[in-house]
This record gives C-alpha cells, structure tokens and sequence, in this order.
C-alpha cells in the first residue's frame, strides 16, 4: 500500500489549497486503488513538526506539495532529515513556480497529477542556508526590496505586472551594496546593485532566464549586476529572452557549490529567498546535489 502525505497551505496562491488536495485525493484513490491520500495543513500560524511527525507515525511514501516555491522551500527545510526515503510531488498552486516549470510540470490539475501518478522521479538540487533551504533564487539589492515591497493582496491580483512596476520605481533611486562575495575558489569584492542566485533557469515565473542554470546541476549560478542602466536594459532584452543572461558584458556571471556572501558595511542587508524574507547578511549556502526525489515528466531529464 502507497501512502502520499498531501501538504495544502491555506494562504499560498489563490486561498484553493484545501479545494486541490480533496481534489486529488479523491483522484489519485480512484485511480489507483493501492493508494492512501492523507490530508495535512501547513502555513506561517502552524509549526512544520506537525508535518513531519505526521509523516513519520503515518510511514508517508511521498509527499504532495501544493503551492508555489515558497511553499516547497519550507518543506524541503522541515523535512531534510527524511528526504532521502521520500519523493515529492509538485501540485503548483503559488504566485511563482520556477521549480515546477524548470521540471515541464504544468499548472493544469490533471495533468500535473498524473505525472505523481505515472511514478517517473527525477533527482534535483536544493541548498542549505543556515537552518533554512532554497529551491529556486536567493536575491540581494534591488530585486529583494521590489519583493519585500509588494503584499500577498497585491501579487494575487495583480501578477507579475505589480513586481514590474515596483522594480523600475526602485531602479531610480540607484542604491548600491557593497558585498563580498566568496564562491567557491572564485572572489569578488564591490559596490552593486543586484544579486540573484539562481538554481533554475526561471526567475520570477519567467521560464528562461538562464539557461545555463539546470535543477540537477549541482551548481548555484551567480549574477552580479553592479550597475543597472535602463536604458540598456532594452538592448539587453533579446539575450535576456534567449537565456543568454551570462553572455551581458556588464554582469559577473559565478557557479560554484558552496556560497559565501558578506556586507562591507554595518547597514542590514536583507535577502529574499523563493520569495520570502530570510537570514539578513552574512550567509554562507551550501548544495545538496540532487537531494530532492520528485516526481516528474520524463521530458525533464
């Protein structure tokens, strides 16, 4: 007998997780009989131990995450200590699903439950911060005040455009870190506008933004922009359409597996990671090369 743990967040995208996990309860036991759904609640107001005990007393095969980045992040975070027997399920449900689009896992129901269903698993990365995880970006500068500036309100309604509006309003006021960045064996040091690490080639729903940057590359891919002038920005589009963010002649593109990133200055510096506040500066990040079983389409290998 199967038995897949499905993790709903009541706050996560449109307010629909409890809808989708009854859902594909009632889907997945019709059709395989030698399934067991259960139904377990997350979210900020409830402790992820619940979870995780839960899954234990319960001998949880998989676990089916419904949200978006944010959503699996935490998971991948609760449940590090029993990722090694389990496989997830991605069910996306949340404002911004890099991972899920890295993998060809599309946002219709159906389809997306029978690619859990068919059983094909794909191993993919995911990093340490301290005692928290990432999945998908890590962002520092301009890209991380845009995110902590716009409400959970203001994204459910209006999208990407709101990030977009937000970001050029920022732009402007041409406020620069100055960080050191360690990465591997590789150093830079000075002032910058915009750091983003990626570990898909998606960034902010947007489907090829690097494409050098694979989820079971064991790599986290680095871009340092320290100075951002709009009007470039326009020229720069048909590379930035191609995936060909490394190729700009005015970033520092690094890959490496083990992270390390400091302020030169006392002022706080915050980090947003799959777009949630986390740990303000230092961090140190290390990868956890395709600690991640999930299930997906065969076209993701």
């Amino acid at each position: 007998m199967k038995k897949f743990m499905i993790l709903f967040n009541g706050t996560s995208g449109n307010d629909e997780g409890q809808e989708i996990a009854e859902r594909f309860k009632n889907y997945a036991e019709e059709k395989d009989s030698d399934l067991t759904c259960y139904l377990q609640e997350i979210g900020p107001d409830i402790d992820d131990q619940q979870a995780v005990e839960a899954a234990r007393d319960k001998k949880i095969d998989s676990l089916i995450i419904i949200g978006g980045d944010g959503t699996i992040n935490r998971m991948t975070a609760a449940f590090k200590d029993d990722l090694p027997k389990l496989t997830v399920g991605i069910l996306p449900g949340g404002t911004v699903n890099n991972v899920a689009q890295a993998l060809n896992i599309p946002t219709d129901f159906e389809k997306a439950a029978d690619i859990i269903l068919a059983g094909h698993t794909k191993g993919i990365d995911y990093g340490l911060i301290g005692e928290h995880s990432i999945v998908s970006t890590m962002t520092i500068g301009i890209l991380a005040d845009t995110a902590a500036r716009i409400t959970q309100k203001e994204k459910q309604k209006y999208g990407k455009l709101i990030f977009i509006r937000n970001f050029f309003k920022l732009l402007l006021k041409k406020k620069h870190y100055n960080l050191d960045i360690t990465i591997d064996d590789k150093h830079w040091q000075g002032k910058t506008q915009l750091v983003a690490l990626l570990m898909t080639n998606s960034v902010g729903g947007y489907r090829n933004f690097d494409a050098l940057a694979k989820p079971d590359d064991g790599l986290f891919h680095l871009i340092i922009l320290p100075h951002i002038n709009s009007f470039r920005l326009i020229f720069y589009l048909p590379k930035v359409m191609m995936g060909k963010v490394n190729e700009l002649p005015d970033i520092e593109y690094l890959t490496g597996a083990h992270v390390t990133i400091k302020n030169r200055k006392s002022e706080k510096v915050g980090t947003r990671v799959d777009g949630d506040p986390c740990d303000d500066l230092p961090v140190e990040l290390v990868m956890v090369k395709r600690g991640l079983s999930v299930f997906a389409p065969q076209d993701a290998d």
